[in-house]
């Protein structure tokens, strides 16, 4: 562990509170490092390693502020890594919901690459919104309207069977 984070982890344990600094809260999409390099990452890794729930909901609460397109399908790997459940299920939902973009990133190669279970996981959250999408009238666009428009990251006709 890295004498910053083990300092971070200490101030938590005393006084109950996020340390202050510049880096906790710099977002993981402004600099070149990955979701899982970020200090946040590393913080909720400790959080994980040494049962600091409150910690860990912290640490997924600063990393939701920043999925992004770019970023969730990182954020989501690491939220595999360190069980942190509800912050798995935010990078899901948002995922499904804008499949065709995230499909575009290179952390999407990354999931297809290292994390094959979880690009399971985000086919059946696909389902659920698609199920989601119609029971509602069309709340917003589903998956299969973003492919229907033309969107096809491969540029594959795409026909709906029947």
């Amino acid at each position: 562990m890295e004498p910053k984070v083990f300092k971070a982890v200490l101030h938590f344990i005393y006084k109950d509170s996020l340390i202050d600094d510049d880096e906790l809260l710099a977002p993981s999409s402004s600099c070149m490092l990955s979701a899982s390099d970020t200090f946040v990452a590393k913080l909720l890794g400790a959080a994980e390693r040494y049962g600091l729930v409150r910690l860990r909901i912290m640490c997924e609460s600063l990393l939701c502020k920043d999925i992004s397109v770019d970023s969730v399908s990182n954020i989501l790997a690491l939220a595999d890594r360190y069980h942190a459940l509800d912050l798995k299920a935010i990078c899901l939902k948002f995922a499904a919901e804008n499949l065709v973009a995230v499909m575009q990133t290179e952390g999407f190669e990354y999931l297809k690459e290292k994390c094959p279970l979880l690009q399971s996981e985000l086919l059946k959250t696909v389902a659920g919104c698609e199920e989601e999408f119609s029971g509602e009238g069309g709340k917003s666009r589903s998956v299969w309207g973003q492919f229907c428009d033309g969107n096809d990251p491969n540029d594959r006709s795409i026909g709906q069977q029947s």
